[in-house]
């Protein structure tokens, strides 16, 4: 169970409907009130307009890197718990990969579809946050400040444009924003369905990511440390005694995830242990430079700048800035309110359990630059607008236990003077860098590429064989091994008949391969192939009982195709074997030669090719198929036309 009927100070919670009724009020009534209150209506505007910003820049953002493998695996894979549950470097999301499934069913490579998805959840997550705040500091103009630190936050935009980390990040900060909101109603109004509303939340938090699995310790801190009466020492005892069950039930959440993640096999691009001197210079960076600068409305100059967009490498003077700006908001709210420290040190926390030590498990192997992504600190912006609010606003709890702020506080019209004016500042600074990631977003060059495999694979020659090959680097890097073939990653753009030659290549008289600008054109084999021809002077290869055996260095792979040309009376059967790979087709007929082409991917030293006695071999090739033209090769004949012409 997930809730106790009885409240924090040790009285009963009146019944819900008693509770609703006298502290709420009808619907229609709220409902008519809210639409009329400044309060509501300001911070509604600052969500639309940041919704409208970060829109604007998913026009710049297009698929990239590991898009394309999730789309490619959901539509060669039967929707089982195997494919829900498999780790995705290291990530346990079967949350996102069911939405995956159902959108690459939907619509694969639909980028409007996508970009709709994560910005609607986008909003949720605002709109959660901003009644978190309503509810914990009550109706008041303060609370817009620290909302637009959350909504306009730098940190949340690259997580946001590129797909795979807004398929963890954004409904992870969903629900770090519900589960917090409906944790606080739960502590201040008891009963069943607040806490039941919390569990769903990390649930939902966990189907997606998993950091996820220390959303409870972040609510029994904020519970502990701001909605318990009495001295912090006191306070986690107070509050597991207030709340037994719905913390214990947290527990079991946590733990439940933390076997699921551990029982599933683990893939070699996952969690590991990091370096010593990578790992501290990614906590570094991450700690002491991306964050603080994002936190404070930074960059406003993105760099260096890679195929999924810019990342934050600040320098120097900004770091100072930023730091400048934190330090001036932490002393102020030390001296402003007695439990400011409290929020401070829960920011610190979350950061480091969890950002900073899942990034480094995951990521600490490999290259410091890791730390200058924000995307890895992005599910800490609604941490950071809450923080920002308990460390200068007392909450509901505290309103009426006795004196929350220092004497000789600040004046209060200093206070909202300056809160105003650093609002704007932060909406200004914030919004450029904002605008700013847009320029380093290569989502033209991309949408451009698919758009022209779209139009390709519509009009395709019946019986062309469409063989795979890597496609560019910009797109899905090289380290992607397979993954980054035509075959896996283009087929969902086909349909019917044409996907499954595209996924599975076929023997064909006709090669076809797509080459750098998305084209399907004419294959020939790449120069670094193997070669076989006949002796000097001689017309077939010779063959012994129908049979040549050539030494090849093959390391397999679903690029390698063998060419046969030959001469044949008749259709007639040919056995290609490479290792333990053999390959089975029918020659058709050619009196007068003719030239087919076999994928054969396997590995091994030596290629043996079987023919009929009476089959004529001209030539064998082995090895990759490149385009016989780059770009457009309807301008290129164009062109040619031309100059012919002249």
């Amino acid at each position: 169970m997930f809730y106790s009927d009885t409240s924090s100070v040790g009285g009963v919670n009146p019944s819900g409907a008693a509770r609703d009724g006298a502290a709420h009020g009808p619907l229609a009534v709220r409902l008519s009130g809210a639409v009329r209150d400044p309060v509501v209506l300001l911070g509604a505007a600052l969500i639309a307009a940041s919704l409208l910003l970060r829109g604007w820049v998913l026009r710049h953002a297009y698929f990239v890197e590991d898009d394309f493998l999730f789309v490619a695996r959901a539509a060669a894979s039967p929707l089982t718990v195997e494919y829900l549950t498999e780790l995705h470097k290291g990530h346990l999301m079967p949350g996102a990969l069911l939405l995956v499934y159902v959108q690459t069913a939907v619509a694969p490579y639909s980028w409007p579809l996508t970009a709709g998805i994560m910005l609607a959840l986008q909003g949720g997550a605002a709109a959660a946050a901003f009644r978190l705040l309503w509810v914990l500091f009550g109706r008041r103009w303060a609370i817009l400040a620290p909302l637009a630190v959350y909504v306009f936050s730098p940190l949340t935009v690259p997580v946001l444009t590129w797909w795979s980390a807004a398929l963890n990040g954004v409904p992870l900060q969903l629900a770090v924003a519900l589960a917090l909101l409906w944790t606080v109603r739960h502590l201040r109004e008891g009963g069943t369905r607040f806490a039941w509303m919390a569990a769903g939340a990390v649930l939902l938090g966990m189907a997606f990511s998993v950091k996820a699995m220390l959303l409870p310790p972040l609510l029994f801190a904020v519970a502990a440390a701001f909605c318990t009466p009495g001295r912090l020492s006191r306070a986690p005892g107070a509050a597991l005694a207030a709340r037994p069950r719905f913390w214990l039930g947290m527990a079991a959440l946590t733990a439940g995830h933390l076997l699921v993640y551990l029982s599933r096999p683990r893939d070699v691009e996952g969690a590991g242990v990091p370096r010593l001197d990578v790992g501290l210079g990614m906590a570094r960076r991450l700690l002491a430079e991306t964050f603080p600068v994002g936190a404070v409305g930074g960059p406003v100059r993105w760099t260096p700048v890679t195929p999924a967009g810019g990342l934050l490498e600040p320098h120097p003077g900004v770091v100072a800035a930023a730091w400048a700006v934190l330090g001036a908001l932490v002393l102020l709210s030390l001296l402003h309110r007695r439990r400011a420290w409290r929020a401070w040190a829960v920011l610190a926390g979350y950061l480091v359990c969890a950002d900073v030590l899942p990034t480094l498990i995951a990521r600490g192997r490999y290259q410091e630059l890791t730390g200058y992504d924000p995307r890895y600190v992005a599910d800490a912006a609604p941490v950071l607008a809450l923080c920002l609010a308990l460390a200068f606003l007392p909450t509901w709890k505290e309103a009426g236990q006795g004196p929350v702020h220092r004497g000789g506080r600040i004046p209060l019209a200093g206070i909202r003077s300056a809160t105003v004016a650093a609002t704007a500042l932060f909406l200004l600074v914030s919004g450029y860098s904002t605008y700013a990631y847009a320029s380093t977003l290569s989502g033209d060059r991309v949408r451009w590429y698919l758009d022209t495999v779209r139009f390709s694979v519509a009009n395709v020659p019946d019986g062309a064989g469409i063989y795979p090959r890597p496609v560019p680097q910009d797109i899905v890097l090289p380290w992607n091994g397979e993954r980054r073939f035509s075959s896996h990653l283009l087929s969902p753009l086909a349909e019917g008949e044409v996907a499954e030659r595209v996924a599975d290549p076929r023997p064909s008289a006709l090669p076809l391969v797509f080459n750098d600008a998305g084209f399907l054109v004419n294959a020939e084999p790449a120069p670094e192939s193997t070669f076989f021809g006949p002796p000097e002077g001689e017309e077939c290869v010779a063959a012994v009982d129908g049979q040549v055996l050539w030494p090849v260095q093959s390391l397999g792979g679903p690029g390698l195709v063998a060419g046969l040309a030959y001469t044949s009376g008749g259709p007639t059967e040919a056995t290609l074997v490479v290792g333990d790979t053999v390959a089975e087709t029918t020659l058709p007929a050619a009196p007068r030669g003719a030239s087919w082409y076999v994928p054969l991917d396997g590995a091994g030293t030596r290629l043996l090719v079987a023919v009929e006695e009476d089959v004529c071999l001209q030539w064998v090739t082995f090895g990759d198929l490149v385009p016989t033209v780059e770009g457009n090769p309807w301008h290129q004949e164009g062109e040619e036309e031309e100059e012919e012409a002249d």
